[in-house]
C-alpha cells in the first residue's frame, strides 16, 4: 500500500525531471544555433565581389545555418537531398516528453542582419565616402528562438486536491502539424528566451601581400593603392582640391614660358610625375633594401620606409624585439 501511494508522487516527479532535461537541452540547442552562425561570419569571403548584398555570401551563411539547424542541432545532419532534409522531416523528433519546433508561432529560425553604419562612423563626409566604397562589414546581429510543446506530462495532477496547472496542454500526433495549427500559443507552447548575439567585423584589413613600385597604379579594391587613392583624390580632401588647380596652372605656365617641354603636360603623365595622381611605394620588408630607384640612368637599392634610417632604426628594432616594448624601446615609456 505504501509503495502504491509513493508511486503516485515518484512517477510524476520523475516525468517532470525528464521534461526539464529536454527543455534545458532545447534551450542550449537554440543558443548553439545563434552562436555558431555568428562565428561563421568571421571566415566569410569579404574580398569576393558581392552580388546584391553587402558582401558575397552574407545571405548564404545564414541560409546554410538554417539548413544545418532545421532539426534543432548540428549533430543530426544527414545532408540528404531526396527528400530534402528540412522538407517536413520529423525523424529528428525523438524526445520522450518535450518537442522543440521552429514552426511554433513566436519562434524563429536563426536570422542575421548587418548594420554597416552602427560602428566606426565618425560623421565625417570623407570618412563616410571611404566606408561606403570599401566597408563590407559592420555590426552583424543574429537571433533565434525556439518553441517547445509538452507531449507526455498531464496538465494537472491530483485535481481533486489542487487546481494549479503543472504543465501546459498535452499534445499528441504530428509535431509539425501541431506547431503550425492556429491556437492559443500561451496555453500549449513554451517559448524559450530569445538567443541574440552580435559580432563586429573589420573588413578593411587587407590580407593580400601588397607591392607597388613608384609610378604604378592599381584599381583593385583589395589593393591598398585603390584605398589610399580614394582618400587622396576625394573632393572632401581640401589639400587635394587646393593643390590640383594650382599644379595645373603651374605646369601650363611653365610650358608656355618654354621652361618645360610640351611633353610634360600633366594629362600625358602617370603617377609620380602627375601630382593629381597618387604615387606610392610598398615593398615587403625582409631586412634588406628592396626598393630599386633609377637615378641618372642607374639603379640604387633603398629601404622604402624607416626600417633602417641610420639613426635610431625604430622599425628594425621593433622587428628584432617583437612582443616586447613599442618601437624597439628597451623599457616602457622610453623615447628611443
Amino acid at each position: 500500500m505504501e509503495t502504491a501511494l509513493c508511486m503516485l508522487v515518484i512517477i510524476p516527479v520523475f516525468m517532470y525531471a525528464i521534461f526539464l532535461d529536454d527543455l534545458l537541452r532545447h534551450a542550449l540547442d537554440a543558443q548553439e544555433t545563434a552562436v555558431s552562425t555568428i562565428w561563421d561570419y568571421t571566415v566569410a569571403d569579404y574580398a569576393k565581389t558581392p552580388e546584391g548584398e553587402s558582401f558575397a555570401g552574407f545571405g548564404q551563411i545564414q541560409g546554410v545555418a538554417r539548413l544545418t539547424y532545421c532539426d534543432h542541432e548540428s549533430g543530426l545532419d544527414s545532408y540528404q537531398t531526396v527528400p530534402p532534409e528540412c522538407d517536413n522531416d520529423q525523424s529528428h523528433h525523438q524526445e520522450l516528453v518535450a518537442h522543440a519546433c521552429w514552426l511554433n508561432p513566436g519562434a524563429q529560425q536563426v536570422q542575421c542582419t548587418l548594420n554597416q553604419q552602427a560602428v566606426g562612423a565618425y560623421g565625417v563626409t570623407l570618412h563616410a565616402a571611404y566606408m561606403n566604397q570599401f566597408n563590407r562589414g559592420g555590426l552583424i546581429r543574429c537571433s533565434a528562438r525556439n518553441g517547445v510543446q509538452n507531449y507526455l506530462l498531464p496538465k494537472t495532477l491530483f485535481s481533486e486536491f489542487s487546481q494549479v496547472d503543472l504543465a501546459k496542454e498535452t499534445k499528441s500526433g504530428n509535431v509539425h502539424t501541431n506547431a503550425q495549427a492556429e491556437r492559443d500559443v500561451e496555453k500549449d507552447t513554451y517559448l524559450l528566451p530569445w538567443e541574440r548575439i552580435a559580432l563586429v567585423t573589420d573588413t578593411w584589413a587587407l590580407t593580400r601581400e601588397q607591392s607597388f613600385e613608384p609610378g604604378q597604379s592599381n584599381n583593385d579594391p583589395e589593393r591598398v593603392y585603390a584605398r589610399v587613392s580614394q582618400l587622396y583624390t576625394n573632393g572632401e580632401n581640401r589639400g587635394y582640391t587646393d593643390m590640383k588647380p594650382a599644379a595645373e596652372a603651374l605646369v601650363s605656365a611653365a610650358i608656355e614660358d618654354k621652361l618645360l617641354s610640351e611633353d610634360m603636360r600633366l594629362d600625358s603623365q602617370g603617377p609620380g610625375d602627375d601630382p593629381r595622381k597618387l604615387s606610392m611605394s610598398i615593398k615587403p620588408q625582409n631586412g634588406a633594401p628592396t626598393q630599386d630607384i633609377k637615378q641618372g640612368g642607374d639603379s640604387a637599392s633603398y629601404f622604402n620606409n624607416e626600417w633602417q634610417d641610420w639613426d635610431q632604426d625604430n622599425n628594425k628594432a621593433t622587428y628584432d624585439a617583437r612582443a616586447e616594448y613599442y618601437m624597439g624601446c628597451s623599457r616602457p615609456g622610453c623615447k628611443k
